[in-house]
């Protein structure tokens, strides 16, 4: 069996005034996990970055494979 890994990144803004464009985005990160899931992917780590106007969210998702 050999490890596969992938990434999913989601950008959010950090402003409360973009509440809305915030919400949906992690929405779609949600759906996102739950669709790589259903095809076997374990989420292995999470990894935020805050910079002054977005909060970017990089997901690591890991998945054994037969060779």
């Amino acid at each position: 069996m050999t490890m596969e890994f992938s990434t999913l990144q989601t950008t959010l803004p950090a402003s409360d005034t973009e509440h809305l464009t915030r919400t949906g985005k992690v929405a779609e990160r949600l759906d996102d996990l739950r669709a790589h899931g259903r095809f076997g992917c374990i989420l292995a780590s999470t990894l935020t970055i805050t910079e002054t106007d977005y909060v970017t969210i990089i997901d690591t998702l890991t998945k054994e494979t037969e060779q």
